[in-house]
Formats: structure tokens, C-alpha cells, sequence
């Protein structure tokens, strides 16, 4: 019980921060750019905070039955999220290195990044929807008794890993904050060396022909 409700206090305190900092990022009031850091600073450590308070709670120290993953999937993207606000406040308003060539203001729209917010809540939907169907459990910690091949997975392989990376992506967007954004193909590429493939070696000892056959009628990603 301790767990859950820390879980949520440091979630609520991490969203109460990151809030306040966009309310003033996306507003017209003005500030001194220390307190501007300050303020994004103590976002990325509450943000820290939910992430290492999570790892560390519910994570288990020794997998049993199912494949060899470092951590939570979103809790990767979220650290990834993490940092690339750190180093876009870092660069904004102490150390001011480089600036961002304007071709990356296409990453600054909050239509299309609201949009691209629903696609990954669809993806998710999708995905969970036949988890639940085939009475699986969603959780990759968790072991597999079902291949699931249809609906979305015949299309993709990873459709709720897409959606992290597709979140992470909409959330930079529609925030107007270009580093958020471009940290998402690093997050796929983490996904990817230290999930997917263990997962896939995973599934492949554990459904033999059945996962090999299913992997040349979908894609890993898209």
C-alpha cells in the first residue's frame, strides 16, 4: 500500500511540476533565466524521482519466466522524455551551446502533436484490447502463454513499444519543446537492443516455428 500511494504522490508531484513549468513556457510572463532552469530542474529530478521510485519498487531483482528486459518500457521512454528536457533547458537557459536549426519547427505544432498523442492512446487501446481478449497480461514481465498474431499485431510485431516512441513524439510537439521529440528515436533504439531483441529471443524458445513464421508476416516496428 505504501508503494501504490508514493507511486502516486511522486507521479502527482512530477506532472504538478512539469505543468508548471509549461504553463510558464507556453505563456507570455516573463522570467529571469536562472529561475527559468530552476524551475525545468525541478521538474527533471521529480520526474527522476516517479522513474528510480518505480524501478526500484516494482521491478522485480530476478526475472522468472519471461525474457530479460532492464526495466519497465515506459519507464525508458520516460527517462528518455526526462533527459531530453534536461538537455533542452540546459542549452535554452545556462550553457546556451547551440541553436536549433528552424527546420526542426515542424516539430512545433499542438494539432499535430495532440493528434499524434491519439494515434499512440489508439495503438495502446488496440493492443491492450486483445491482451485482454486471449486473457494475457500485458506486463512483459510477465510470461507468455499465447502468441498473439492478429488485430494490430498483424501489422506490427511491437504496436504498444510504437506507441511509447509515437507519445514521446506527439508530447514534444504539442508542447513545442524540439528536444522532448528528437530524444524519441533514441528512445526506439533503446527499445529496440535492450527489449525487443530479448523479448524476440524470448518468444522464439518459447514458440519455436510458430514465432519465426509470425515474424516474416510482420514487422518489428512498422
Amino acid at each position: 500500500m505504501f508503494k501504490k500511494y508514493s507511486s502516486y504522490l511522486l507521479l502527482g508531484n512530477m506532472l504538478y511540476h512539469y505543468s508548471k513549468f509549461f504553463n510558464w513556457y507556453l505563456g507570455d510572463t516573463q522570467m529571469q533565466i536562472e529561475n527559468a532552469f530552476a524551475l525545468g530542474l525541478i521538474a527533471f529530478i521529480s520526474g527522476l524521482a516517479f522513474i528510480l521510485f518505480v524501478h526500484m519498487s516494482y521491478f522485480p531483482r530476478k526475472l522468472v519466466g519471461s525474457a530479460e528486459i532492464p526495466t519497465f518500457p515506459p519507464l525508458i521512454m520516460l527517462f528518455s522524455l526526462n533527459l531530453g528536457f534536461l538537455i533542452g533547458i540546459s542549452n535554452l537557459y545556462i550553457f546556451q551551446l547551440y541553436k536549433l536549426p528552424s527546420i526542426f519547427d515542424i516539430f512545433r505544432s499542438y494539432e499535430y502533436g495532440v493528434l499524434i498523442l491519439l494515434i499512440s492512446f489508439g495503438l495502446i487501446h488496440l493492443s491492450v484490447g486483445l491482451f485482454r481478449r486471449y486473457s494475457e497480461d500485458p506486463n512483459p514481465i510477465t510470461e507468455s502463454n499465447k502468441l498473439i498474431t492478429g488485430g494490430i499485431y498483424k501489422y506490427t510485431r511491437n504496436p504498444m513499444y510504437l506507441a511509447l516512441v509515437i507519445f514521446q513524439l506527439g508530447i514534444g510537439m504539442s508542447l513545442s519543446f524540439i528536444h522532448v521529440s528528437l530524444m524519441a528515436p533514441l528512445t526506439m533504439i533503446v527499445l529496440d537492443y535492450y527489449v525487443i531483441k530479448r523479448e524476440e529471443a524470448y518468444l522464439k524458445i518459447k514458440f519455436g516455428d510458430e514465432y519465426e513464421n509470425y515474424k516474416k508476416k510482420s514487422r518489428r516496428w512498422i
